[in-house]
């Protein structure tokens, strides 16, 4: 008996992991339940790795199956979980890059958010300016001039000898400014963004910035259609079962939504990469999983700074739900000497993103 639900269950996870790998590369804006599919494909990956081991305990000749799709789906398990070390020889400090990417949830500036430390955001404002990176990409950012704590653009910038560029998605009534922000160590030669085709609040700016080997570094940062879901609904759905449908059917709704806004955003967003003449460093706040149409339209062309570098799990969210939603990735020339998440870094509901790059080449180099 026991050996027919397990030859059910093999049977069962090996459709999963093809539909589910086949659904990563069907846009959800022309089908969007391979939204759902790809999203619950970690699920197929623990099921398979779980029947590895009762097949080995039950008729270990029957565990090459699931032995073997481990083999096939290795590139979808590293996604997840990784084992990397750092450059044991790392490049010369001049020719390093350093990165830091971070969600700074508006610097805790709502009341609500610093209600239990009142200190919070004068300490968050102040680490990252400090920080030694020689690119900072910041995402949910928020400057208001003039203020002694919040004036971020110039205890970032200006005090700190950084460059700057400002993508402002909206200005309050007092003049303070949402959206994303690029800090530069190095000369900002040009800039932009990133046009989506419909009305957002979400955004993609860039700047190209000049090394000291007079190459020219093309650095996005991103923040893509929210997932829309939080921590509180997910709990009310489950203990409760009046919630578990009224509750499930909204999640359900957002994330729809959420999958279809983001397949159009990353459509956008990789076409404007593909046509830069320099090597691309990508950074932000994905709002979506690694099983997701989004990562592997990303993926496909451009290496991942954690899959590449990084050690562990690797989860980037600072709440309940284990998911990893923020991201690096990069072009060719670009070498990644090292990766970290800085989980010990809990000012926000994101932990920052930590990393050192080299240009191997003096070169200029396109995406593949």
């Amino acid at each position: 008996m026991l050996r027919k639900i397990l030859s059910f269950l093999t049977s069962l996870s090996t459709l999963w992991l093809l539909v589910g790998v086949a659904c990563q590369y069907v846009p959800p804006h022309l089908f969007w339940p391979a939204g759902f599919v790809a999203m619950s494909l970690p699920g197929a990956l623990v099921l398979n790795g779980v029947l590895l081991l009762l097949w080995l305990w039950q008729r270990p000749l029957w565990a090459l199956w699931p032995a073997l799709l481990i083999f096939l789906f290795y590139g979808q398990h590293t996604r997840y979980f990784t084992l990397n070390t750092p450059d044991a020889q790392p490049e010369p400090q001049e020719q390093r890059i350093t990165v830091l990417s971070y969600n700074v949830r508006v610097f805790n500036s709502y009341k609500h958010l610093h209600a239990n430390n009142p200190q919070l955001p004068e300490q968050e404002i102040q680490w990252v300016a400090e920080h030694t990176a020689d690119i900072l990409c910041l995402q949910e950012y928020y400057n208001e001039k003039g203020d002694a704590t919040y004036d971020s653009r110039k205890r970032i910038g200006k005090e700190q000898k950084r460059e700057s560029y400002i993508g402002k998605a909206l200005t309050n009534k007092i003049g303070a400014e949402f959206g994303l922000a690029i800090f530069s160590k190095f000369p900002i030669v040009d800039k932009g963004s990133v046009s989506f085709d419909r009305p957002t609040k979400n955004q993609v700016i860039y700047i190209d910035v000049q090394l000291p080997s007079k190459d020219t570094l093309r650095v996005y940062n991103m923040h893509l259609e929210s997932m829309a879901i939080e921590e509180k609904d997910v709990e009310a759905a489950v203990q409760s079962k009046i919630g578990l449908k009224t509750k499930g059917r909204s999640i359900a709704r957002r994330l729809k939504g959420g999958f279809i806004a983001r397949s159009h955003q990353v459509e956008r967003l990789m076409n404007h990469i593909l046509s830069s003449q320099h090597p691309v460093l990508l950074c932000g706040d994905l709002n979506d999983l690694p099983s997701s149409y989004t990562y592997q339209k990303l993926r496909k062309h451009l290496s991942n700074g954690f899959e590449e570098g990084g050690s562990g799990f690797g989860f980037t969210y600072n709440g309940k739900l284990p998911i990893r939603i923020d991201n690096q990735f990069f072009s060719r020339p670009l070498e990644l000497l090292r990766f970290d998440v800085l989980d010990q870094i809990r000012f926000t509901d994101h932990f920052p993103l930590e990393s050192t790059y080299v240009l191997a080449s003096s070169s200029e180099a396109s995406v593949d």
